[in-house]
């Protein structure tokens, strides 16, 4: 049975049937979108990393605001999907809470703008508007969560998400149109011919490239178990073993204040990093703390600030590294600590 073509008419809002079609693919965006984040983290275990699968997986969170504003072919159309996607996710009990409806809807947005582009449907629409709208949740989460974070890490992060938004998310989009198309479900008006061009070989580089850039500029294998390194301009660097500080313990109440995240006042035990500085014994000249973790996440902190007192803490998690910041904001509370540089 084939779909009937939408009419030119002049009428502007959604008919029944585009609505109910935005609803479908919202809710099945939605109610996949958990299990798109599990096979992230699984991805993220088989590697050995603690952050990265999640972007290379982004664009398969946008492939249903892109393939509503395909099928319907209106303004607001990916806009509206985005949106209702991002409620159910909320619904569903995503961790992020109402945020996922903002990051969603931002998704929805931009993929509005990129099929805006070329009206008659071009591939190359569906590409670009993949590639903005899964890079614009790095953006989002860092202007609501991660500020101070180093804006190499940011692009580095967007660069990942928009090279899978060209492949997972517009690729994949514009081929599940052509499918449909094929099988009656779409008119065929819809698209234009499809026809094979060498980029697709660029794009699997650039996604390849954009992997590499995260593994060797950005990301810092972790060491053993409770080890971490002390470097930058100090005279004495060494290599952080917890095992062997346990004596110099000590335990402090610190409550956690991100922006969507609060852990009530609770004590933590730990080293405090202001006797791991001095055995490494900073230069004068120094002025800055510098707190890096396995995934290429950093946090800055005053080096007077630091020396003076306690409130600085390396606590062991599992096999890993925290550094908890009583008195800092949350995105300061840096996980998988491995290497302490002063600047």
């Amino acid at each position: 049975m084939r779909v009937p073509t939408p009419r030119a008419s002049g009428r502007r809002g959604l008919s029944v049937r585009e609505l109910v079609l935005v609803a479908l693919l919202a809710s099945l965006g939605g109610a996949m979108s958990p299990y798109i984040s599990y096979l992230g983290n699984l991805v993220n275990r088989v590697l050995g990393v603690p952050f990265g699968a999640g972007q290379i997986l982004a664009g398969l969170h946008v492939v249903w605001p892109l393939l509503a504003g395909g099928l319907v072919r209106r303004a607001g159309a990916a806009t509206l999907t985005g949106a209702v996607k991002g409620v159910v996710e909320f619904l569903l009990g995503n961790p992020h809470g109402v945020v996922v409806i903002v990051v969603s809807g931002v998704q929805g947005v931009f993929s509005d703008l990129g099929l805006s582009l070329d009206r008659g449907g071009g591939r190359w629409s569906f590409l670009l508007a993949g590639a903005v709208a899964a890079s614009s949740n790095v953006f989002v989460f860092q202007a609501l969560y991660f500020s101070g974070v180093q804006w190499g890490y940011i692009l580095g992060m967007a660069g990942l998400a928009a090279c899978s938004g060209l492949v997972l998310g517009g690729w994949l989009a514009w081929d599940l149109l052509v499918s449909l198309r094929r099988a009656g479900l779409a008119p065929a008006s819809q698209l234009p011919r499809t026809r094979r061009r060498w980029w697709a070989l660029g794009l699997a580089g650039a996604l390849l490239a954009g992997g590499a850039f995260f593994w060797w500029v950005i990301y810092q294998p972790p060491l053993a178990p409770g080890t971490l390194k002390v470097g930058g301009r100090v005279e004495n660097p060494f290599l952080f073993r917890y095992q062997e500080w346990e004596a110099h313990q000590v335990t402090l109440s610190a409550t956690l204040e991100g922006a969507v995240t609060y852990v009530p006042p609770r004590p933590y035990t730990g080293v405090p990093v202001r006797l791991i500085l001095a055995r490494a014994r900073p230069h004068p000249q120094a002025s800055r703390l510098i707190a890096r973790a396995s995934d290429g996440f950093s946090a800055s902190f005053p080096l007077p600030q630091v020396l003076a007192g306690d409130d600085l803490l390396l606590v062991r998690e599992g096999e890993g590294l925290r550094l908890v910041a009583r008195g800092h904001p949350g995105s300061k509370w840096v996980q998988g600590v491995v290497l302490l540089e002063v600047q």
